[in-house]
């Protein structure tokens, strides 16, 4: 029963963590501002650097933003299609916020009764969990990029809204699919910092016992 309380505690901190490392790479523009000059992205899109740093930050302020608003940005037009589909991006981003309120507060249960318990177990099974789920999710991203890229926008998404027309939808010329890549690995770099630290945790709790 011990082992299946670990488990269960352990699958909902783990979902807890990478979505607060999901969250933390998607707000942290710095990635995006050094993939402007390393993948050129103004001779790819004609834009100045500082057109496709208000552009990008709107994007993803409004992804991230609560309020229910029209996608309309600073200087560059969208189709109805384009902006139907930044807004389920942002009902995705929702609902993760959903998902990690649910996770924190079954996660601080789970501290409390692991603590009452003196179980510092948890954090070895956390530790291969982090592990584990990244490196099955990620395995096919390495392997194919392109494919998986594709097959993510076809489960996440019912429609096709997601194939941008640059001419009708610019916004896609300063979102290259390298900067998506370099954020997964970033996130996938992050989620195994994060593992390692929790056995590092387990290894000198176990020292004090």
């Amino acid at each position: 029963m011990k082992k299946i309380i670990n488990v269960i505690f352990s699958i909902i901190f783990s979902v807890l963590i990478i979505i607060t490392i999901v969250k933390f790479t998607v707000g942290f523009k710095q990635l995006y501002y050094f993939d402007i000059d390393y993948l050129n992205i103004p001779m790819l899109s004609g834009l100045s650097k500082e057109e496709i740093k208000e552009n990008y930050d709107y994007t993803i302020d409004y992804n991230l933003s609560k309020e229910n608003k029209e996608f309309e940005l600073p200087t560059l037009k969208s189709s109805k299609q384009g902006k139907i589909h930044f807004e389920e991006v942002r009902d995705i981003f929702q609902n993760m916020n959903k998902i990690f309120n649910i996770s924190l507060v079954l996660s601080i249960i789970g501290v409390i009764i692991n603590i009452l318990n003196k179980n510092i177990e948890i954090l070895k099974t956390t530790s291969k969990t982090l592990i584990l789920l990244p490196m099955i999710l990620m395995l096919p991203v390495v392997i194919n990029f392109e494919g998986s890229f594709v097959l993510f926008h076809k489960i996440m998404f019912n429609n096709d809204y997601w194939i941008f027309d640059p001419n009708l939808d610019p916004v896609i010329n300063i979102l290259p699919e390298k900067f998506f890549f370099h954020a997964g690995i970033m996130i996938l770099i992050l989620v195994i910092v994060a593992s390692l630290a929790n056995y590092l945790i387990y290894k000198l709790l176990k020292r004090e016992q």
